[in-house]
C-alpha cells in the first residue's frame, strides 16, 4: 500500500503584510453618495469595491433624534431607475407646499406642486431610512462589495490606480480601473492627491433638531429667514417637522445647550405660530457652516465626488441632490463601456469631460445658494426692505416662480436616462 501524501502546510500571513484585490471601480467612502454611486455605476460587465472607515451597519438614531434628508424631483427619478424608490416611497414625506416669508416682513412666496402638475416637488426621508434602503441593494447586487473598517493610507496611479489602506490593523492594496473620492468635505484622499480645495466661512451655524407641532399642515415645509439666517421646517408625518435653524454661532452654541423648553421659547420666537405651538423636542446637533469647492474633480483616474468636490449651505437643500446629478452624468459617460478596456489616457479624458459637463451647473448651484445667504442674513435696512419686496413679486411673476421651482427640483439643467427614471 502506498504511503499516505505529506501535505504542505501553508505559510502564514505576516502581520502587515500587503494583500492585492482588484476591481473595477473603487469608491472611498461609504456613506450615502458613495452607496448610490455604486448602485448607479455597477454593470454586468463591472466589479465595484467601497471602502468606509466606520461601520455604516451600524443603526443610526431613530424617532425623534432622527437626522432627514430632503430628495428633490430630479433624485427622486434617479432612485425609480435603481429601482428602490417604492421602498422609499413608504417611509418618505412629500412636500407638496413651500411656504416662503422674512421674519418681521410683509413678503411671502408659495410654491405648490399642484401648479408644476407634480404630485410633489421633493420629498423628506431620514437618514436611517435611506441609508438602509441603499444598504439592502447593495447587498443584493452580486456585483458590489463593501469593505468597513478601514484606514485609507496612500494612493498610487499608473498604469491603474492602487488604493492603500488598512483593516484589521492588516496593509491590503487595491487596484482599480477608475477611483470615486466619495469621503467628505475632509477628504483625506483628495488630500492624497494633492487637489487644492476653497473654502468660505459662513460665519454661521446650524442648528438641528426634530419637533412635534399642535398644528401641522399636512406636507407643507416652511423657509423663514431672519436677521440670523433662514429657519426650515421640513415634514416628517405625525404632526413632526425636522427644523433646520442657521444662526450665528455664539448663539448657536447656547441653543444647543438649552433644555427642551427653552429650545421650544426661542424656536418659537423666531418662527412663530403657523404651525401652533412646539409641543414637544428631539435632541440637538450643531455644525459649522463653511463651502467647500474642490479647484478641480478629477486626477487621472480619480474623479471627486459629493462633498469632497463641493460641500455647500444647507439654505437650497441642493448638496446630496447635486451629488445625484453629478453620478446621473458619470453614468451617461460611462454607458456600457468597460473599463478594463480603457487606457489610463481614456480614463483621464473621462474624467475630464465628466470635470466640463459638471461645473456649469454646480457653479449655478453654489452662486444661488451664496446668493440667498447674503440675501437673507443681511440686517441693512434697504436690503431688509429689498428682499421682502422680492419674495412678493416673486409670487406675482409665475414664469420667474417656476424658474426658481424647477432648479429647486433640479429640472434645469438637461436631462439624461437617469433623470427620466431609466437605465
Amino acid at each position: 500500500m502506498a504511503a499516505p501524501k505529506k501535505s504542505t502546510p501553508k505559510k502564514p500571513t505576516q502581520k502587515g503584510s500587503t494583500q492585492k484585490n482588484s476591481t473595477d471601480i473603487a469608491i472611498i467612502g461609504g456613506g450615502l453618495i458613495g452607496l448610490c454611486s455604486a448602485l448607479v455605476l455597477q454593470h454586468a460587465a463591472r466589479k465595484i469595491t467601497l471602502i468606509e472607515a466606520t461601520d455604516i451597519r451600524s443603526p443610526g438614531q431613530g424617532g425623534m433624534n432622527a437626522r432627514s434628508i430632503v430628495l428633490s424631483s430630479s433624485s427622486v427619478q434617479i432612485f425609480r431607475a435603481l429601482g428602490i424608490w417604492p421602498q422609499l416611497l413608504s417611509r418618505a414625506t412629500p412636500i407638496r407646499k413651500i411656504h416662503v416669508s422674512a421674519q418681521g416682513r410683509w413678503g411671502v412666496t408659495r410654491l405648490r406642486a399642484q401648479d408644476y402638475d407634480l404630485d410633489a416637488l421633493g420629498y423628506v426621508v431620514d437618514n436611517q431610512t435611506l441609508t438602509q434602503c441603499l444598504l439592502q441593494a447593495v447587498d443584493e447586487s452580486p456585483r458590489i462589495k463593501l469593505q468597513l473598517k478601514t484606514e485609507f493610507e496612500t494612493i498610487e496611479q499608473r498604469p491603474s490606480v492602487t488604493i492603500n489602506y488598512r483593516k484589521n490593523k492588516r496593509l491590503q492594496s487595491l487596484q482599480s480601473q477608475l477611483l470615486l473620492i466619495a469621503d467628505g468635505a475632509r477628504s483625506k484622499a483628495r488630500e492624497a492627491l494633492d487637489i487644492p480645495y476653497h473654502s468660505v466661512d459662513y460665519g454661521q451655524s446650524v442648528v438641528i433638531s426634530n419637533v412635534r407641532v399642535s398644528d401641522a399642515k399636512p406636507y407643507c415645509a416652511y423657509e423663514r429667514f431672519t436677521s440670523q439666517g433662514p429657519l426650515a421646517m421640513l415634514p416628517l408625518g405625525d404632526s413632526v417637522y425636522a427644523c433646520v435653524w442657521t444662526l450665528d454661532p455664539d448663539v448657536a452654541g447656547q441653543v444647543s445647550n438649552y433644555s427642551d423648553a427653552e429650545f421650544a421659547n426661542a424656536l418659537q420666537d423666531s418662527f412663530g405660530y403657523r404651525l401652533g405651538f412646539i409641543d414637544e423636542v428631539g435632541a440637538r446637533f450643531s455644525m459649522p457652516l463653511q463651502r467647500t469647492r474642490a479647484k478641480g474633480l478629477h486626477r487621472g483616474r480619480c474623479v471627486l465626488i459629493g462633498n469632497a468636490a463641493n460641500a455647500l449651505h444647507p439654505v437650497a437643500g441642493q448638496g446630496f441632490n447635486l451629488a445625484l446629478r453629478d453620478l446621473a452624468c458619470l453614468y451617461e459617460l460611462l454607458g456600457e463601456r468597460r473599463l478594463e478596456d480603457m487606457n489610463f489616457e481614456e480614463v483621464e479624458k473621462l474624467g475630464k469631460n465628466f470635470e466640463n459637463q459638471r461645473l456649469v451647473e454646480q457653479s449655478k448651484v453654489i452662486r444661488f445658494g451664496d446668493g440667498l445667504v447674503t440675501l437673507f442674513s443681511n440686517e441693512l435696512p434697504l436690503v431688509d426692505h429689498l428682499r421682502a419686496a422680492g419674495l412678493s413679486l416673486l409670487d406675482l411673476f409665475p414664469a420667474l416662480k417656476t424658474q426658481v421651482a424647477l432648479a429647486g427640483m433640479g429640472m434645469t439643467y438637461g436631462g439624461n436616462r437617469l433623470l427620466r427614471g431609466r437605465l
